[in-house]
């Protein structure tokens, strides 16, 4: 847990509910042209994409509610999105919700490569480390070697009765 957003986390868990939306959006519109005669395959491709969809909603919400690990998670949800591959026999790709992409053709394969997934792994990657860097500096607590080093420390600063008399100066 974190203890306050700051505009990065903002920023991420309000793309992250976006990109939910518009994956519910995409997936009820697929769900209608599933038939009985649609091959399995499309019907696990459904099912993933909905897991992923829920995690992903999941995620904006705990990051909503300030927890770090829901961070480093989205990296990883959105880490797998950022390429896609695709030859004459099989795809491998896992893009819902937002998808802004470029593709290059080398033969018989295709690489895609989705930027506003990268560019929001960026957001959550960059909110990550702010949040971080700040938990770090507020949850210190001094070990025994460091406090017994700042008790001498502050033990050669015992107020003399002229150190006294100078700061009522």
């Amino acid at each position: 847990m974190f203890e306050e957003h700051n505009k990065l986390t903002k920023a991420s868990y309000w793309l992250l509910a976006i990109s939910s939306l518009i994956g519910f959006v995409f997936i009820a519109a697929i769900l209608p042209q599933l038939t009985w005669d649609t091959p399995w395959v499309s019907y696990v491709l459904v099912a993933v994409l909905g897991l992923m969809l829920a995690l992903n909603t999941y995620f904006a919400y705990l990051i909503y509610k300030r927890s770090l690990k829901a961070l480093k998670l989205c990296l990883w949800l959105y880490g797998l999105q950022i390429i896609g591959f695709e030859t004459d026999n099989w795809a491998l790709s896992f893009n819902f919700g937002m998808n802004m992409s470029v593709s290059w053709s080398f033969n018989s394969t295709e690489v895609t490569i989705n930027f506003l997934a990268a560019a929001i792994f960026v957001i959550i990657l960059l909110a990550y480390r702010s949040v971080r860097g700040a938990n770090k500096s507020i949850n210190y607590a001094p070990t025994a070697p460091d406090a017994a080093k700042l008790r001498r420390r502050t033990a050669n600063y015992v107020a003399s009765p002229q150190r006294c008399r100078l700061l009522r100066r």
